[in-house]
C-alpha cells in the first residue's frame, strides 16, 4: 500500500473510531450525568455552529451566500437531514445503547439506493439486490438476537432507529446538493445552528437535574472536540488521499468502534448474534460504496 493510500486510509479509521466512542459519551451522559438527550444535542450543535461557522469567517468566506441563494435546500437539509437525523439517533440511543443505535442508523445506504431507484426509475443490480438483504438480515438480527419472531430490543429503539436511517439519507442527499457550491464547514455550521433552534423550539433542552464535575467535562470533550471537530476534519481530509467510494467503505469502521467502547467502556453485553447483525450491516456498506 502507497504512503499516501495508508494515510488515508488512517484518516477514515480515526474519523469512524472518534464517532464510534462520541456515541457512547452521549449514552455516558444520559445514564450516569442525568442529561437529557434534547440538552446533550442542543449544545452540541451550539458549539459546532459556532467554530464551524468562525473558521468559515477567518478563511474569509461569505457566510450568507446559502441563505441568500439555496435556502430552501438548506431548509430541507436542516429540517428533514440534519434534525430528523440527530433526535432520532439520540433517542434511540436512550431506548437502547450507542453501539445499536448506531448499526441500525448505518442501513442508511439500503434507503438511500431505494430513493435513487425511484428516482431512476429503474431496477437494482444484482449487487444492490445482496446489499439490501444483508440490511435486512444485520436488522433483524440485531432487533430480535436470533430468538425469533420476538424483538429483543424495544419498539422504540427500533423505530428511532430505522427513522435516524432515513434521516441520515436525506442528509446526505440534500448535503451533497449544497457541497457542489458551498464548503462542508460552512453547510455544517448553519445545519448546526437551525438544528439548536429546532431544539430550542420544540424539544426545550433542560439542564435540571445534570451533573457537573470532572466526567462531564471529558463526555462532552470526546463528543465536541474528538468526535466532531477531529472526527470531521480528519475524515474530511482522507478523501484527498483515497477516492471516496474507499472512504464510504471505510467509514463502515463507526458501528464496530461503537461497539467496542459500549462493551469495554459502558460495559453493555453484546452477544454473537448482535455481532453477526452488525457484520452485515458493515458488509452491506462496504459491497454499495464500491464503484466497479
Amino acid at each position: 500500500m502507497e504512503r499516501r493510500k495508508k494515510i488515508g486510509v488512517g484518516m477514515v479509521l480515526l474519523g469512524a473510531g472518534l464517532w464510534g466512542s462520541s456515541s457512547n459519551s452521549v449514552e455516558y451522559l444520559m445514564v450516569h450525568q442525568h442529561f437529557t438527550w434534547a440538552s446533550i444535542l442542543f449544545w452540541r450543535m451550539i458549539c459546532t455552529g459556532v467554530v464551524f461557522l468562525g473558521t468559515c469567517l477567518y478563511q474569509k468566506q461569505d457566510l450568507l451566500a446559502p441563505l441568500k441563494n439555496d435556502w430552501k435546500w438548506l431548509l430541507k437539509f436542516i429540517l428533514l437531514g440534519m434534525y430528523l437525523m440527530q433526535v432520532t439517533f439520540f433517542k434511540s440511543i436512550y431506548y437502547s445503547n450507542a453501539a445499536t443505535a448506531t448499526v441500525l442508523q448505518y442501513t442508511m445506504p439500503a434507503i438511500l439506493l431505494f430513493m435513487y431507484l425511484i428516482k431512476e426509475r429503474r431496477l437494482p443490480t444484482r449487487r444492490e439486490v445482496v446489499a439490501v438483504v444483508l440490511a435486512l438480515v444485520g436488522t433483524a438480527l440485531i432487533a430480535t438476537k436470533g430468538e425469533g419472531a420476538a424483538l429483543a430490543i424495544s419498539q422504540e429503539a427500533l423505530f428511532y432507529g430505522i427513522l435516524g436511517a432515513f434521516g441520515m439519507a436525506f442528509y446526505t442527499a440534500y448535503a451533497a446538493v449544497l457541497l457542489k457550491k458551498y464548503s462542508c464547514f460552512l453547510i455544517l455550521g448553519w445545519g448546526s445552528l437551525g438544528n439548536a433552534l429546532l431544539l430550542g423550539i420544540f424539544n426545550h433542552p433542560s439542564l435540571e437535574g445534570a451533573l457537573f464535575d470532572l466526567h462531564t467535562a471529558e463526555a462532552f470533550g470526546i463528543l465536541f472536540v474528538l468526535g466532531t471537530l477531529v472526527a470531521y476534519y480528519v475524515y474530511l481530509e482522507s478523501t484527498k488521499y483515497i477516492p471516496p467510494a474507499e472512504t464510504g467503505a471505510l467509514a463502515a469502521f463507526e458501528p464496530l468502534s461503537a461497539y467496542f467502547f459500549s462493551v469495554v467502556v459502558m460495559g453493555n453485553k453484546v452477544g454473537p448474534v448482535e455481532m453477526l447483525g452488525a457484520l452485515c450491516i458493515m458488509v452491506m456498506v462496504g459491497v454499495l460504496a464500491r464503484n466497479d
